[in-house]
């Protein structure tokens, strides 16, 4: 067999090292375990302290980050920052949890209004729903347009850790969000009135707010990812430009000079159309792309919460590998927040919204058959297509999780056992074996038989004999200071679907 070249270490790369590179839809392999930090990358508001783009705040940092008092201080009360963090702190207590706040976009904040008029003639309340949460505010018999207008008003401004606020002229509340930029739209209300006759609202069904303009940029904040040893990146930001951006650095995180393989998650609850896009353009096996249409959470809280979901769930030698159907069973289910769309229009159907979903690289979120509750579909990469065709190898995410989890502990393996020794060539029949600080091909492979053993054993690959067979392990000519192997690993596959054909024929 020819030499084994990675990519980025020629044959006249002097810089010693072990590495390793995971071809993906190939069947070379990666890998990693325990409890891998996570970084999210959000807004702040202009109440919050912390430096944008430059710095990087978590459990352990010169500014710790690790309760939402910090939160609120560091990025703002109702900020994009803070209602994230709410969403994940107490879900997910294995991973460390690190934080980069991106310089706000300069566009205008989406808003939305909810207009009252009349005078009640009866006593009742008016619920105000933002995102999941809601705020009632009582009506008094007699009550003006105005007056109720500045109730709810105030009953949304006490709520500081929502992402709006509120102002009413003459019965006209507006509700602005207080971040500026394209990612308001996706904040949701509602108003529902119990009761309360004589007064009329706009606002009663499912909305969401609007105009804001002009996305963010992720560029600069990108570059304190480099080096770090985040697997987890979760995206509040969900345009092409800056998931672009971010698939592309991590790519080359992942390269074998960087050694620094990551992942990216972000999600949108537009249109399909508009999700399959997103999805097709990014194309990418290290990139996770959740959709929920009208979802009332935002896109970056839906993210941030399944990928800490995903994170504590691979925190093990034994990763969960299966997500399909997650929020369903008795355990999940309390673990699973996402709620369902307060649209019931916008439940996705099998046939014309879950299936293309999947094959365009999205990972659905549905409701249940009694419309309460919401469970993950199937956990899948973004990465469907080889140039124009279709091609699924790498789409179930476990096998992106496997190969990393593999890849790693390969290396540390190899770094611990085999760093510092010097590199010979198998023994012939008859001849002396050499020294203990001798490293030969035979060597490299039973370290490696070993670690597929382990994996074997832990239930995370198939194949394994095969496996073992195809694998090659081998002394370079050029330079004959390089050890090298190929091994075609294959991770397990999951239980997705079961058929029964029953035939009554008494």
């Amino acid at each position: 067999m020819g030499a084994i070249i990675l990519t980025g270490i020629g044959s006249s790369d002097p810089i010693p090292g072990v590495y390793a590179e995971t071809n993906f839809a190939a069947g070379a392999s990666t890998g990693d375990t325990g409890a891998r930090p996570m970084v999210f990358f959000v807004n702040k508001t202009a109440a919050g302290s912390a430096t944008v783009n430059t710095e990087v705040y978590g459990p352990d940092t010169e500014n710790p980050l690790s309760s939402e008092a910090h939160m609120i201080a560091l990025g703002g009360p109702g900020s994009e920052g803070h209602r994230l963090f709410r969403r994940v702190a107490d879900l997910n207590k294995t991973n460390p949890m690190y934080w980069v706040f991106v310089t706000e976009s300069a566009g205008a904040k989406a808003a939305g209004t909810i207009v009252i008029t009349g005078t009640a003639t009866k006593v009742g309340s008016v619920r105000v729903y933002v995102v999941d949460d809601f705020v009632d505010v009582p009506i008094s018999n007699g009550m003006t347009a105005t007056l109720l207008g500045d109730a709810v008003a105030a009953a949304v401004n006490a709520r500081a850790e929502w992402p709006v606020t509120a102002a009413n002229v003459t019965g006209t509340v507006t509700l602005t969000a207080k971040q500026n930029g394209l990612r308001g739209n996706f904040i949701r209300y509602q108003v529902v009135r119990f009761n309360g006759d004589g007064l009329s609202f706009t606002a009663t069904t499912d909305s969401a707010l609007a105009n804001g303009a002009a996305s963010d940029s992720n560029t600069t904040a990108i570059a304190t990812l480099k080096g770090r040893g985040d697997y987890y990146v979760v995206s509040a930001a969900n345009d092409a430009t800056q998931l672009g951006a971010l698939s592309t650095h991590i790519a080359t995180q992942a390269l074998p000079a960087n050694g620094n393989p990551k992942r990216l998650f972000a999600a949108t609850t537009d249109s399909l159309a508009t999700a399959n896009a997103l999805a097709i353009g990014l194309n990418d096996p290290r990139a996770e792309l959740l959709w929920q249409y009208k979802g009332v959470w935002t896109p970056a809280e839906i993210a941030a919460h399944m990928a800490a979901i995903y994170a504590m769930e691979e925190a093990s030698v034994k990763p969960r590998t299966n997500f399909a159907g997650y929020g369903q069973d008795a355990r999940t289910q309390g673990i699973f927040k996402v709620p369902p769309p307060r649209d019931k229009t916008a439940r996705p159907d099998r046939s014309t919204d879950l299936t293309p979903a999947i094959l365009n690289g999205l990972s659905p979120i549905a409701v249940d058959g009694r419309g309460v509750r919401c469970y993950l579909v199937d956990r899948i990469t973004t990465r469907t297509l080889n140039g124009a065709i279709p091609d699924y190898r790498i789409r179930d995410a476990h096998k992106v999780t496997i190969c990393d989890y593999f890849s790693r502990d390969w290396v540390t393996k190899v770094a611990l056992q085999m760093s510092g020794k010097k590199i010979g060539d198998n023994p012939l029949p008859g001849m002396k074996q050499p020294d203990a600080d001798v490293v030969t091909p035979d060597r490299l492979k039973a370290l490696t038989i070993g670690l597929l053993d382990t994996y074997d054993g832990n239930g995370l690959l198939q194949g394994v004999q095969q496996t073992k067979d195809e694998s090659v392990f081998q002394r370079e000519t050029v330079p004959t200071t390089r050890m090298s192997a190929r091994i075609p690993i294959r991770p397990i596959d999951n239980a997705k679907q079961f058929q029964l054909a029953l035939d009554q024929v008494a």
